[in-house]
């Protein structure tokens, strides 16, 4: 049941990558795992754990480039906060797309929404110690504990960047990234953490 369920979700982020959540129903499913209704209800009972199950494993699946990213231990401290706050940037416009434009007002579940929440929240969660490196190198302000920090930035992020706001808002995701960055990376840099960060955009312009 193991293998036939890894195989479903499988075929699940496939068609959410391509058409977005709207595409996932329970007849769109059973047609492109080749596989009835009534086996497709044996491995998952409802149309909610479905969803849930494939949601998950979509965003998994696509934060394992950052988790890449943050264990790069040789990379300069400095160099995986930037990555890692470049590729969210590039990884929010597909949820956006995909997900949060295509879903309506509670329709993620609590339960479902405490899943997505500790993902995220277990990566941000490891820029504790970037920073404190970085401080170290003098690149970051040493004035500012890092403590304090994370708990400002899970602040915003479990209060701002939900679904109800989201939705009441209509702020784009990309946006309020922007914002966030200014906010709590840019505005902790030093003179030379500021050279650092024009250097490296020159660079990767």
């Amino acid at each position: 049941m193991d293998g036939m369920k890894e195989r479903i979700v499988a075929c699940g982020r496939r068609l959410l990558a391509e058409k977005g959540l709207r595409a996932i129903t329970t007849n769109a499913m059973a047609e492109r795992a080749r596989i009835s209704k009534k086996t497709l209800y044996q491995c998952f009972p409802t149309k909610d754990a479905l969803v849930g199950a494939i949601l998950i494993a979509f965003i998994e699946g696509n934060l394992a480039r950052w988790d890449a990213i943050l264990d790069e231990e040789n990379s300069p401290a400095m160099d995986r906060i930037g990555r890692s706050l470049d590729y969210v940037a590039q990884f929010l416009p597909q949820i956006q797309a995909q997900i949060l434009s295509q879903t309506e007002l509670g329709s993620v579940t609590p339960e479902l929404w405490a899943k997505i929440d500790a993902i995220r929240v277990s990566r941000l969660s490891r820029f504790r110690g970037l920073m404190e490196k970085a401080q170290e190198e003098g690149y970051l302000r040493a004035d500012v504990d890092p403590d304090h920090w994370i708990l400002l930035l899970l602040g915003v992020v479990q209060t701002v960047l939900v679904p109800s706001v989201l939705f009441e808002r209509g702020i784009p995701l990309p946006d309020i990234v922007r914002t966030v960055r200014t906010i709590y990376y840019d505005g902790l840099l030093t003179e030379k953490g500021r050279r650092y960060v024009n250097r490296r955009r020159k660079e990767n312009a």
